[in-house]
């Protein structure tokens, strides 16, 4: 029972049945993909996997409370429920946690990115792939600098870093062109994948389902229901949908559902915005993501489409549109592209379950057939295949097991 079918669930339902699992996935939403999945900024990005938790944010976060336009928005009605969270939060900003956190996230990142392009080439997956790489821009000399000495981890972890000058950078992208006096230089990073995550997700789900797994929209969870120290049933609107394995995906409301059980999961849902703009028949869109390293903001291509994706905002289980909010994102697409299409935008938000350190949570826990498969913040689909893959894993290690009692139980 794979509980969510968001790009995590859809994900992890698809390596389960690639391994021969009788796969059932719930997710309270018509189709898979509609929540954090849907419009997020696309990018499949190990080399921007470093944790939130460093030790230069909570000087900023300072620096910007009560400004609605910062880039990192503590709500303060959102503090006496986040405390617990918050104190491990800070914690993980010292250097030796960061660097930790990072090289975890990191090494799982790698795995996921080939393991990605592993099933994307075997199933011939479509949703608006873009050429690889990740092109970040740099507006002052010192802000690069302070960059490249983060990179310089990556690069000790196999990650491929490319320093560009300003004209560099505008070669590699000619979109860019109309600011390239604004910029001090750029980083690019050759394996970083990118494009629209609602399609691969339907598209992955559409592959899981031909593989055998059944997908069941409009099931509302509530809550599971447990004896001793199994997991029976997942009670549901319709009714218990029992199983004998469950693997909670269900992104930021996960510790929502482990609660039911007596689970405590450190994951806290932080808001993410994004606007979609139409660019049909603009010959001067970009090829690849760009990120704009002071705005915080990175604009994605996506077929005749620009996804723009930034901020976060820790307001609880918020999922309001701010329009001041949107009105930022405009305002940084027209920043990094001056000659944008002036067409509709669709506004959208989404909450991202993080976790204090920025690792997800991957594990068996609780329960002795409870899997946990969630907590991966802005990164979901940068980790979801190595994330799914590492369920099967421990799936397989469950099903071993039961294998072996059940042969003691017989006396073989």
């Amino acid at each position: 029972m794979v509980l969510g079918a968001g790009v995590i669930g859809a994900t992890t339902a698809y390596a389960l049945a690639a391994d021969g699992h009788d796969v059932v996935v719930l997710d309270r939403q018509p189709a898979a993909g509609l929540e954090t999945s849907f419009a997020n900024g696309g990018l499949v990005t190990p080399a921007t996997s470093d944790s939130w938790a460093a030790p230069g944010t909570p000087a900023k976060i300072l620096k910007w409370l009560g400004k609605d336009d910062a880039p990192m928005l503590l709500r303060l009605s959102a503090v006496p429920g986040m405390l617990r969270w918050g104190l491990s939060f800070l914690a993980n900003c010292r250097p030796a946690p960061w660097r930790a956190n990072t090289r975890a996230t990191l090494a799982l990142a790698l795995d996921s990115l080939a393991e990605l392009r592993r099933i994307v080439a075997l199933e011939q997956l479509s949703y608006d792939r873009n050429p690889p790489g990740l092109l970040k821009i740099f507006r002052s000399k010192g802000s690069m600098e302070s960059a490249l000495r983060a990179a310089a981890l990556y690069e000790e972890l196999g990650v491929r870093v490319e320093r560009l000058d300003a004209g560099t950078a505008v070669a590699r992208e000619p979109a860019l062109a109309p600011i390239a006096g604004r910029l001090s230089g750029a980083v690019f990073y050759p394996d970083d994948e990118s494009g629209d995550a609602f399609k691969f997700t339907q598209a992955i789900a559409a592959v899981a389902a031909a593989r055998g797994a059944q997908f069941r929209y409009g099931q509302t969870i509530h809550r599971l229901a447990i004896e001793g120290e199994r997991i029976t049933a997942v009670e549901t609107g319709g009714g218990p949908v029992k199983g004998d394995l469950f693997v909670l995906a269900l992104g930021s409301y996960s510790p929502r559902l482990a609660r039911t059980i007596g689970l405590s999961l450190p994951i806290y849902p932080a808001k993410g915005y994004s606007i979609t703009v139409d660019t049909p028949g603009w010959n001067g869109a970009p090829r690849i993501p760009v990120a704009d390293d002071e705005l915080k903001a990175a604009v994605t291509p996506l077929g005749e489409r620009l996804r723009v994706a930034g901020t976060v905002e820790f307001a609880g289980y918020d999922t309001s549109l701010d329009a001041r909010r949107g009105r930022m994102l405009e305002d940084n697409l027209a920043a990094i592209l001056p000659d944008h299409p002036k067409g509709p935008v669709r506004h959208w938000s989404g909450l991202r379950p993080l976790t204090p350190g920025g690792r997800p949570i991957v594990a068996r826990l609780g329960p002795r057939n409870l899997l946990v498969n969630a907590g991966h913040g802005p990164l979901g689909w940068t980790l979801a295949a190595g994330s799914a893959r590492r369920v099967a894993e421990l799936a397989e290690n469950y099903r071993d097991r039961g294998q072996d009692s059940r042969r003691a139980r017989e006396g073989r």
